[in-house]
């Protein structure tokens, strides 16, 4: 089924079944499928509900949804099959986090997973064969794999650099490791309860905000068969692998890096072991497997290829966004279904010996027997010698066998026995008093950890002073970190100095009362949901919908990016653009891991800063349309300098730290990540619209350079200049009204940026400076004004000159749709300047720049993938046919020449006189209608007249405008300059609203004309 994530990003699925195949379609083409064909298919993507004990069951006949019970009845007895024949078995789960391994092997809620159904049904079988010619016993082992470090998880104490994995005789083992004898259910349930739970506490307090470990459950099964003198030993791994998400590189080659990929180490070798047996079975050649290269498969050597019937479960996401992720785990199923194991029945060599020594006994009592006859009196002594000294050692190895039977018992009793009275001392606090419950990423360790509040004040912090005080370890934890008070059926919660702690994602800075179901978040990243008294409790409290993603959405909702995603309503929701819904929930989910950063930079010393902002947020393309937007980190230190992130980056840097700050010692590392060089930061960017010069009309203006959070970074002074060949900047009226009229011409223009005016990043450090980069059309480089440094008003005074010498419309509506993007870049004192490269471009007998070959560069591009006679030939006919354009052009322009000399003649002879015309206005319209031309004159051109003397009306009022930008007061602190300021800026804004109304005025006095004169002529032509 699909995740939350999943549903709120309206994912597609791409996955469908049929029997023992499976289906996946490209989200890109649909027409391409691939198919994968297994032993078992299950489908739980939808077809099911939930009954009244809350078990997920198929909804009808002909569901196809396959419930736990269904995978247990073909694998998990499957497996318990081959157990009770003394075969060792492995079931291990393999899949992307939230495709449901954790889901099938554990289970959720009422929903039992594999590992709970396996050994239910285990010890069952033992209930009905157990006999005293039959006895089985069960040992319980269960740890976790995390950065190539094993913990034992029924173990309290973790510890430091894992526990040492070792090889013996029958292959590798982990030292130390506990194993715990088990005569029930309840009792494995107990053990297996109590890894959970101190697996959460460790989740805790290493502060894990991923659960990116492999937990293994070991079960050794062993059965005494006294009648047959046999002892069958069993090992059954059951394994949840952690996810096997794709790990998308940051592009970084550098070595200090490569720890944190240390991380995948075991998933990455154990596909590697996978490909390797797989291709061992088919018959190549294979020289080496590597096993050893993790931790994982060493430990899984057995079970991967060799002594172990080993089932694998590739759960797989059905949504369209995983397409590559599902498509490699079904490929990953694919490869480990050829791999062939060697299985063999594991008979005890002790059992064999016991066997061995009756079955000697037996033959040495016949030979006595047949001495006595001969009357051999010393042979017969020798030989009841020997079956004396078997029965003497039969005797040791049973009690020694006996003994190990009664130390397990007695372990269990002095240190496991008190697991099911902890069970039943939280259910009797659980109706009394009010708790915090934990909440984790990773469901199966949410609500594992209850704190109760007793009657009184508790203290909670690192320490504990008393046996009420709650003990809470992880970053950002202090000694004493907060009070609670239950008093009066009330409880108060109050932050001690310096702590910091928030309720329902707002910071807690006086003592206040708690709520039933209030989140709270102590410190960095240890999140817990407070449970008030029983009398607040309901039946209709959903406590597993406050899972980690609802107290992530309440954290980030300050945020300016989380309150316009927030802010809309579940109608608008559905439409709402996916991209920024999946970037939403990668800016919530790293809001945690960033305040993780900041502490640990902090108590390391580091002094380093982390901040999330969203990039391209607020940005636009060069044609108006929306960037991808994506989560990027800026990093500062206390000198100031910036850093910027991607969050792929960021997380990698994140699991060094995590290392770093558990070793609490820097010489544990060979490189010190916070130590980076530093580079340019973009600081935002500022759209030149183009429109313009398709008119040949010159454009300056002062805009406004943005943040990708929309917020001003600085101002901006540009101007687009058409101009001559020579540079020279054209006048008013060498602007057009037809755009026709530039086809096949040579058009100039400049670019000219002279100035920025308050630099925000200039303004923080006057050690800084900036450079402003820009594209023009397609061309391949970036042009970059000169640096300036130290300066929040810098003067740039920067030009380029660019020429197209055959005008056409492609360039023209090029013109009119897009626009330059000026791209603000921060220079850092010891980083590099960027300098535009003219090497691949070409330029002009003048020195300009020209287009023209970027455009038939891009003609050629469009073609050069096609080939053949055909083609050529139709590129030729496409050249000839421009051509002809060209002239037709040209022709049109010769005859609009001539016609525009036509109406000054007529023009001039209507002020020498009135000619006298004896035709009828009757008789004039009628000869109009008979030749097709209107009885009504157009006035497109007096139209246009008047825009042109508007446009350029405003022209002088935007010069005025950006004189008013321009213009600071000359002392800020000084009441007369500020005076002077004030009144100064009154009069240019008087003045300025004076020309503004005249250019409006003039406007509509020139269009009321032209209405007026309309207006006269319909009138007059509707009289007659």
């Amino acid at each position: 089924m699909l995740c939350k994530r999943e549903k709120v990003l309206q994912c597609k699925c791409i996955v469908s079944m049929l029997g023992s195949s499976t289906q996946v379609t490209d989200p890109k083409n649909l027409n391409s499928r691939k198919s994968f064909h297994f032993d078992h298919c299950y489908w739980s993507h939808d077809e099911y509900t939930e009954n009244e004990q809350g078990v997920h069951i198929s909804d009808g006949h002909h569901s196809r949804y396959a419930d736990q019970a269904k995978v247990f009845n073909d694998l998990g007895r499957t497996i318990l099959e081959n157990v009770w024949r003394g075969f060792n078995a492995t079931l291990f789960a393999y899949g992307q986090t939230g495709s449901g391994k954790s889901y099938t092997m554990t289970g959720y809620g009422q929903n039992k997973g594999l590992v709970s159904m396996i050994c239910e049904e285990l010890f069952r079988g033992i209930r009905e064969k157990q006999s005293p010619e039959r006895q089985f016993h069960v040992y319980f082992s269960m740890f976790e794999i995390y950065n190539e470090q094993v913990q034992d998880l029924l173990s309290k104490v973790r510890k430091p650099g894992g526990l040492r994995v070792r090889e013996g005789r029958k292959g590798f083992y982990v030292e130390c490791l506990k194993a715990v004898s088990c005569d029930s259910y309840e009792k494995l349930e107990a053990l297996l309860r109590e890894g959970i739970r101190n697996r959460s506490t460790a989740a805790t307090n290493m502060n894990a905000t991923s659960s990116r470990s492999h937990m293994v459950i070991n079960l050794r099964f062993k059965q005494v068969l006294t009648k047959e003198h046999c002892l069958k030993q069993s090992e059954i791994d059951l394994v949840d692998l952690a996810g096997s998400e794709k790990q998308r590189s940051s592009g970084s080659t550098s070595d200090r890096f490569n720890e944190a990929r240390a991380i995948n180490l075991s998933l990455t070798t154990l596909g590697n072991v996978i490909s390797a047996l797989s291709d061992k079975a088919v018959g190549k050649k294979i020289h080496h497997i590597p096993y050893r290269n993790s931790t994982l498969t060493r430990l899984l050597r057995t079970a991967l290829g060799g002594n172990s019937k080993t089932v694998m479960i590739a759960t797989v996401s059905p949504a369209h966004i995983n397409y590559e992720e599902t498509l490699s785990a079904l490929r990953y199923a694919e490869r480990a279904k050829s791999i062939m194991n060697k299985a063999v029945i594991n008979v005890s060599a002790t059992e064999r010996l016991l066997r061995d020594l009756k079955e000697e006994n037996s033959r040495l009592q016949a030979r006595i027997t047949d001495i006595e006859t001969a009357g051999a009196v010393e042979e017969r002594e020798t030989l009841r010698r020997l079956i004396l000294e078997n029965e003497i050692q039969l005797r040791e190895i049973q009690k020694s066998w006996q003994q190990k039977l009664e130390d397990a018992k007695r372990e269990w009793e002095q240190q496991y026995s008190t697991l099911a009275l902890v069970t039943v001392t939280e259910e009797e606090l659980k109706a009394t008093l009010p708790y915090l419950v934990n909440v984790s990423e990773d469901p199966q360790l949410s609500g594992v950890l209850r704190k109760f509040i007793k009657t009184g004040i508790t203290s909670v912090g690192r320490i504990a002073s008393s046996e009420e005080d709650i003990v809470m370890k992880g970053l950002g934890i202090l000694d004493k970190h907060a009070v609670l008070m239950n008093c009066d059926d009330k409880v108060t919660m109050e932050p001690q100095k310096g702590a910091r702690i928030l309720v329902n994602g707002v910071p807690l800075l006086t003592r206040s009362q708690l709520k039933h179901l209030d989140r709270i978040i102590f410190g960095s990243c240890v999140f817990y949901l407070y449970v008030g008294f029983p009398q607040e409790r309901s039946e209709k409290d959903k406590i597993h919908k406050y899972g980690k993603d609802f107290f992530l959405s309440e954290i980030a909702s300050d945020r300016e990016f989380a309150q316009l995603h927030l802010g809309i309503s579940d109608k608008q929701k559905e439409n709402i653009d996916p991209n920024l819904t999946r970037v939403f929930h990668d800016f919530t989910a790293l809001v945690p891991v960033v305040m993780q950063a900041n502490q640990i930079s902090q108590e390391l010393g580091k002094n380093i800063s982390f901040e999330l902002e969203i990039k391209h947020l607020a940005f636009m393309d060069a044609s108006g349309g929306e960037l991808d937007k994506e989560v990027i980190v800026r990093v500062r230190n206390t000198n100031n300098q910036v850093w910027v992130w991607s969050k792929e980056r960021f997380a990698e840097c994140m699991l060094l730290m995590e290392d770093m700050y558990k070793r609490d010692s820097q010489e544990n590392l060979q490189h010190d990540f916070f130590k980076d060089p530093v580079e340019n930061i973009h600081l935002g960017s500022a759209q030149v619209w183009l429109e313009s010069l398709a008119y040949c009309m010159r454009y300056e203006e002062q805009v406004d350079a943005s943040n990708s959070q929309g917020d001003e970074e600085a101002i901006v002074h540009v101007k687009l200049l058409p101009c001559n060949a020579d540079g020279v900047p054209l006048g008013e009226e060498a602007a057009v009204v037809d755009l026709e009229d530039l086809l096949g011409r040579r058009m100039d223009f400049q670019v000219q940026i002279s100035q920025c005016l308050g630099v925000k990043w200039i303004k923080e450090q006057n050690s800084r400076g900036i450079q402003i980069g820009f594209q023009i059309y397609e061309l391949p480089i970036v042009f970059y004004t000169n640096s300036s440094w130290g300066n929040i008003n810098p003067t740039l005074a920067y030009s380029v000159h660019v020429t197209i010498q055959h005008v056409t419309m492609d360039f023209l509506n090029y013109l009119k749709t897009h626009a330059i993007i000026l791209e603000l870049f921060g220079l850092q004192e010891g980083c590099p300047e960027m300098e535009t490269s003219y090497a691949d471009i070409q330029l002009s007998n003048e020195g300009t720049v020209l287009l023209d070959m970027c455009y038939q560069d891009s003609q050629q591009s469009c073609t050069s993938t096609d080939s053949g006679n055909d083609f050529s030939e139709l590129h030729e006919r496409l050249l000839h046919l421009e051509l002809e354009c060209d002239k037709l052009r040209e022709e049109n322009r010769v005859l609009k020449t001539e016609n525009f000399e036509m109406r000054g003649e007529m023009e001039e002879r209507a002020r020498q006189g009135p000619i006298p015309d004896t035709t009828s206005i009757s008789e004039k319209l009628s000869n109009d209608r008979l030749s097709g031309r209107s009885a009504f004159p157009n006035f497109d051109a007096e139209f246009a007249k008047a825009l042109k003397r508007f446009y350029f009306g405003m022209n002088g009022v935007k010069g005025k405008l950006n004189h008013l930008k321009e213009i600071r007061p000359l002392d800020e602190y000084n009441i007369r300059s500020l005076q002077y300021f004030v009144d100064e800026r009154i009069e240019l804004i008087k003045e300025f609203g004076g020309d503004l109304e005249g250019c409006v005025g003039k406007m509509k006095s020139d269009v009321e004309k032209i209405i007026q004169k309309k207006k006269e002529i319909h009138l007059a032509l509707s009289a007659k």
